[in-house]
């Protein structure tokens, strides 16, 4: 793990950001604490609060405020977490990290609303960075967190902004594979049928990226397995970034990486937006804080 995180450490050293962690607990007091004496630069909310009107100029040009009036405003932005979007969006703050207080569906609507969509995304999802207890192998999933049952389109942009995920994450050339419980049609549904349709739209706009599917998980990571069930693979078992084919499949799968095989997973990770929001478990760790405070440095 710690070549991984060392990596981005300098990257986010080398680019200066600022990022805010607007929640107030312990967690979040030690992991500052911690990323300040690594370098990163936290900024916090007090530093802006002769923003606040301009903060809510901001807000109020935002499609979703249009008719509210200034009571209401002032209101919305007494919220932190609303706070530190308007400061990401204003670029007071290069990138924000929350949720260990707050619930992901806040998290991104706020995001959303506020920060706004990247101009080349349609759709917002989420990665998790998972790294064997050893250190030496890394894996992004999508999508653990965000859309539940994503269609073919949503699939192939999912795959596109992890695998670019997963090379600034890891440093490694990413190699897409598009899970399903089908490998190369030895089962027909219509699940598989979409992942086989995610494929093609892929493979048409992305084919610099190495990718392959429909695959199982074990034909995707596995070269042996790969050898028997998908020959000829373009990625040979050596899969980095996978794409689990609905939210219940990544879900229940990076828990089981991480609370049986000993992974640490750092996300959900979110991906889509103009500029770097990650958010956290409610039950994430100091050390949990600092991984994703370090990820959004390193993205500014």
């Amino acid at each position: 793990m710690d070549k991984f995180i060392n990596r981005l450490l300098e990257k986010a050293i080398k680019t200066n950001g600022s990022i805010v962690i607007p929640e107030i607990n312990n967690r979040v007091v030690e992991a500052k604490k911690n990323l300040i004496s690594k370098g990163i630069n936290v900024v916090e909310l007090s530093d802006y609060n002769n923003k606040f009107d301009e903060y809510i100029n901001l807000i109020s040009k935002k499609r979703f405020a249009l008719n509210w009036n200034k009571d209401s405003l002032k209101e919305y932005l007494t919220d932190p977490i609303v706070f530190g979007a308007a400061m990401v969006a204003s670029g007071d703050a290069s990138g924000m990290v929350a949720g260990s207080m707050n619930e992901t569906s806040h998290i991104i609507r706020t995001s959303i609303r506020i920060i706004g969509m990247d101009k080349n995304s349609e759709w917002l999802s989420s990665i998790f960075f998972l790294v064997s207890p050893d250190g030496s192998k890394a894996f992004t999933f999508s999508d653990c967190g965000v859309i539940p049952e994503p269609n073919p389109e949503q699939l192939s942009q999912i795959a596109r902004d992890a695998a670019s995920f997963h090379s600034i994450l890891s440093g490694q050339e990413p190699k897409v594979a598009f899970l399903s419980f089908s490998t190369k049609g030895s089962a027909k549904h219509y699940r598989v049928d979409r992942v086989r349709e995610a494929v093609k739209i892929f493979a048409k706009r992305y084919s610099h990226i190495a990718h392959d599917g429909e695959l199982q998980f074990d034909a995707a990571i596995d070269k042996a397995i790969a050898d028997k069930k998908a020959p000829g693979s373009s990625i040979n078992g050596s899969g980095n970034v996978l794409i689990f084919p609905n939210l219940d499949a990544g879900n229940i799968a990076y828990k089981i990486m991480q609370r049986v095989a000993g992974y640490s997973a750092w996300g959900p990770l979110l991906q889509g937006l103009e500029r770097p929001v990650h958010d956290l478990s409610r039950g994430c760790s100091s050390d949990d804080i600092v991984n994703v405070g370090i990820i959004t440095a390193a993205q500014s």
